[in-house]
């Protein structure tokens, strides 16, 4: 995936989790080399991947300090359409 995307991709995951209200939610990192997008919020850790399967959810891994974890799905926001953009 091309940077500008992947950048768009975090900007948006970034919008979307401060939308629902995320307490203590830390910077979204774009980790390159896992492909993965990370955030740290009180006492766990928000992991998602590059490539999501279905445009309408974040889907991905929630991660606490004990080691247990959950599947967590976050509503996204549509993006706005190319062409509507242009008009």
């Amino acid at each position: 995936m091309s940077t500008p995307a992947t950048r768009r991709l975090r900007i948006a995951l970034n919008a979307d989790l401060k939308k629902m209200g995320t307490k203590g939610l830390g910077k979204v990192v774009n980790d390159l080399t896992r492909k993965t997008f990370t955030a740290n919020t009180e006492g766990a850790i928000l992991e998602f991947a590059h490539k999501q399967i279905d445009p309408a959810f974040w889907i991905g891994v929630k991660y606490y300090g004990s080691g247990t974890h959950n599947r967590v799905r976050i509503r996204r926001t549509p993006a706005p359409d190319a062409e509507s953009a242009v008009k």
